[in-house]
């Protein structure tokens, strides 16, 4: 395993690892309890920069690239099972028995499935804008995964003049509603990740493998009443990728849970609203072994 800093900051480490035999890359910073963060759907670790470091000065914070996205090697299935395979194998080369899982969007699903897994490996579990809880999402991306228009972004953008840099613009203003509070890294990250076809072209397929004609397919909502830990979710209220109610009824079907929404905040939000995030998590790790509230609104 080798290992080098990250330019942008020098309190968060880059790392490699591999994973039986996929190369695989992560960020982590500080020492205590494990945390585990796993990005959203075609995002790098940087999406997580500020959590990180919000995290770091209570536990060691580790957020991983998902194959095929960021600037770890695919691997041959493109899938939320596959990726939650995935995550318990990497937890057992970089040696963790025991953590808390933090999931966005796409992560929040892989997640859910990790948790279901190995539940007594899980301590504390936190959803983040989670994708894969009901059926309902942004329609442009079902016609991403139902029509030939989802197979023109791997082809066009990474050789149409700024061609990454656009897409990357046009997913933050899509994706949050402050984009200006976007930390340098992750938009310096996900422009150079979009410039070649593989993260897009991996993205196109798990996106099509779990979106469909009638939205996203088979809804985790029934399942959350197997988690035994205790388990946050948060919720840009203004998401306009997968709605925040799907966050209340994710609440009401927990039999351990905490909701959190948050104004002024869309998809994006471990990048647009980092501090209220590490606010959150803070306050419900800090009260995971005691009575879960049932939920507050951060403004």
């Amino acid at each position: 395993m080798t290992t080098s800093v990250v330019e942008q900051a020098r309190e968060i480490e880059e790392h490699w690892t591999d994973v039986d035999g996929t190369a695989t890359r992560y960020l982590a910073a500080g020492t205590g309890p494990v945390v585990l963060l796993l990005p959203g759907q075609g995002a790098v670790s940087e999406e997580w920069y500020d959590v990180i470091q919000g995290l770091a000065s209570h536990y060691r914070v580790i957020a991983v690239d998902f194959p095929g996205y960021g600037y770890t090697e695919p691997i041959a299935e493109a899938s939320v099972p596959a990726l939650a395979a995935f995550v318990w194998r990497f937890a057992r080369v970089i040696g963790l028995q025991r953590l808390v899982l933090v999931g966005h969007s796409l992560g929040g699903a892989v997640a859910v499935h990790v948790a279901l897994e190995q539940p007594s490996r899980v301590s504390a579990l936190v959803l983040v804008d989670s994708a894969g809880l009901g059926r309902t999402v942004n329609p442009y991306t079902i016609l991403q995964s139902v029509t030939p228009l989802g197979d023109l972004t791997p082809l066009l953008v990474p050789v149409l003049p700024l061609g990454p840099r656009l897409l990357v613009t046009a997913v933050a203003l899509v994706g949050s509603c402050r984009p200006w509070r976007i930390h340098a890294a992750w938009w310096a990250s996900q422009t150079r990740v979009t410039s070649t076809p593989v993260a897009l072209e991996t993205s196109l397929r798990l996106q099509r493998s779990t979106i469909g004609l009638f939205g996203q397919r088979g809804p985790l909502l029934r399942r959350l009443r197997e988690l035994p830990m205790p388990t946050l979710v948060v919720w840009g209220v203004q998401d306009r990728q997968v709605p925040f109610w799907h966050g209340i009824a994710a609440r009401r079907k927990l039999r351990h849970g905490r909701l959190t929404l948050v104004t002024c905040a869309s998809h994006l939000l471990p990048s647009e609203a980092p501090g209220k995030l590490v606010r959150a998590v803070r306050r419900f790790l800090a009260d995971a072994g005691g009575d879960q509230a049932p939920g507050e609104m951060l403004s």
